[in-house]
């Protein structure tokens, strides 16, 4: 999965616009809920073959850091 796929799977998730989630951007700036994060457990899962844990989860920041834990 390229960076650009994982951004778009993310956008789909976040329901954002193309373009607003950047590598850069801060979670707080997202809908960054309990949902979101079992979304984004799910995804992680389903696309990239890895399980995250509530502590990566508390740990991310900006979304270079999901994309990190999607490598």
């Amino acid at each position: 999965m390229t960076t650009e796929e994982k951004i778009a799977a993310l956008e789909e998730m976040f329901e954002a616009e193309p373009g607003m989630v950047k590598p850069e951007t801060r979670l707080e700036a997202l809908p960054w809920d309990s949902m979101a994060m079992l979304s984004l457990i799910a995804l992680v899962n389903e696309r990239c073959g890895k399980r995250l844990k509530g502590a990566d989860l508390r740990a991310f920041v900006t979304v270079q850091d999901i994309l990190n834990a999607m490598e």
